[in-house]
């Protein structure tokens, strides 16, 4: 395993670096940091839907400069996190350049992965081969030994849950029950929290009555993927009875007849700041090297949540 796990990261390494010779570059945003780097508890970078696929130059490119903006952080990142679909089909290929980007610009670290449908063949090819991959390039890459798609890790004393397609109800109640009540729990997952395939066999109301009843007592911020939704949209931050949901946008959106033309979106993502009495997350386009704003110019887009009671401002 070992030899295998090194001859993977090799080859993912040495494709990745010609890519961005070829096609990326360096990169030239300037660097950015937190609101206040003194006060700031954590901070971690999230995207989702990078869709990577072999023949597609600028879904790479747009990934690579994104990943290379993420890098521009002054106070650096305790953790950046890819909400699923990291490539389109699931083939061997597609995961040796996603992971080669991210050992060649991110080093590797810090870095938590989510299971998408895309990243299992979206209904297409050998389940069980294109999860199997998923396990391996884990494996290799980070480190984490999985059996299954999901798991759990702690960020600077505070529990990141990462989930997979379908959701085993016990082990998050147990993952629940072992987190710090004193400190904000994020979970990470592909689909939305309300799909019925986050459900397994179990009634379609269990997993959301059990963050309700978590998140009577504790924040609960649960950040998704799947829905391509637009950032400015206000149900992409929706609080529910004791937990809010964040929607991500696709990261590697594009247009056009040959799907390779990027747009205003193409590149957003969220940073988010956690301080003693607030959870601020702002929203960034990683491609550009921009801040979002409010779509006039001057504000920023940012939502923030106090800790005790989450309620959602967009604003300055």
């Amino acid at each position: 395993m070992a030899i295998k796990s090194f001859f993977l990261r090799f080859i993912s390494v040495f494709i990745a670096a010609l890519a961005l010779l070829v096609y990326v570059g360096e990169c030239d945003h300037d660097a950015w940091d937190v609101y206040d780097p003194d006060a700031c508890k954590l901070h971690f970078s999230v995207v989702s839907d990078v869709h990577v696929e072999g023949n597609n130059a600028m879904r790479y490119k747009v990934y690579a400069r994104s990943l290379q903006d993420i890098q521009k952080s002054k106070s650096g990142n305790d953790a950046i996190l890819f909400l699923g679909d990291n490539t389109m089909n699931g083939f061997h290929g597609e995961n040796i350049l996603f992971h080669g980007v991210i050992r060649t610009v991110l080093r590797g670290e810090n870095v938590m992965t989510v299971l998408g449908n895309h990243d299992v063949g979206n209904g297409q090819g050998d389940y069980d081969e294109k999860l199997n991959d998923f396990l391996l390039f884990s494996d290799a890459f980070f480190g984490r030994q999985l059996e299954k798609p999901c798991y759990v890790e702690q960020v600077n004393g505070y529990t990141f849950i990462v989930l997979g397609l379908d959701v085993d109800l016990d082990w998050l109640q147990d993952a629940l029950d072992k987190a710090d009540s004193d400190k904000p729990v994020f979970i990470f997952a592909h689909y939305p929290l309300q799909r019925a395939e986050m459900q397994g066999d179990s009634d379609s109301d269990t997993l959301a009555a059990m963050l309700a009843r978590y998140g009577a007592e504790h924040n609960v911020f649960c950040f998704v993927g799947h829905t391509h939704m637009d950032l400015s949209l206000s149900r992409s931050f929706r609080s529910y009875n004791g937990y809010t949901q964040i929607y991500l946008p696709r990261l590697t959106e594009l247009v056009g007849d040959k799907d390779n033309e990027p747009t205003k979106r193409t590149g957003d993502g969220l940073e988010v700041e956690l301080y003693d009495d607030e959870l601020v997350i702002r929203g960034r386009n990683f491609f550009r090297g921009e801040w979002i704003d409010t779509g006039d110019g001057e504000t920023p887009f940012e939502v923030r949540y106090p800790l005790q009671k989450p309620e959602v401002a967009i604003g300055g």
